[in-house]
């Protein structure tokens, strides 16, 4: 006796899609570091985030073009790549929310960072006093402190140093961040 087989018979081999998350990872990673290379290279060393203001304007005044383009590449390009990398390994690698949460909060620090470049451009074409330039000096150090801060903690969301358990203990940083970044000396 011949048996009859139906579509419905057959079992259905979907196809599984794998998603390039390791390819979009690594791109990222390719570009952020060219962004970083390439934005060291661009504008001579800024002062020190201590300098007096009266040479933190003289050098953006003398440079600002410079710094513009370089903070073009270090804070934007570099960030658009941070946060397509934080994406990329949490959907293809890491799974935990506060390493995205983190990571994203660092690369828009990274954008603030770039609108910070943009208003010191504006303001230094304008020709506003050192005052101002000053205050944009001090808060573009700070929010890069804060990057740093939350590149810190994207790190420790995802350490094999870290318990399960304790990983929480990472969002504790976040007070002494906001500490850092709102208080003026």
């Amino acid at each position: 006796m011949a048996a009859e087989v139906t579509a419905l018979d057959v079992g259905l081999s979907v196809p599984r899609v794998e998603r390039p998350w390791r390819v979009v990872a690594t791109g990222a990673v390719g570009v952020l570091a060219l962004a970083l290379a390439a934005g060291a290279l661009i504008a001579p060393s800024a002062p020190s985030p201590l300098a007096h203001r009266l040479r933190v304007h003289e050098y953006f005044v003398a440079h600002h073009d410079a710094a513009l383009n370089q903070s073009i590449l270090v804070h934007g390009v570099a960030g658009v790549a941070l946060a397509v990398l934080v994406v990329a390994l949490w959907r293809g690698f890491v799974h935990r929310h506060l390493f995205l949460v983190a990571g994203l909060a660092a690369a828009v620090a990274s954008f603030v960072q770039l609108s910070v470049v943009f208003r010191i451009e504006h303001h230094i074409e304008s020709g506003v006093g050192v005052r101002q330039t000053d205050a944009l000096f001090d808060t573009l150090n700070r929010t890069g402190a804060l990057k740093l801060g939350f590149l810190a903690i994207a790190v420790a969301a995802v350490s094999s140093f870290l318990p399960r358990r304790l990983r929480w203990a990472a969002w504790a940083v976040l007070p002494a961040l906001a500490l850092v970044f709102f208080t003026r000396p």
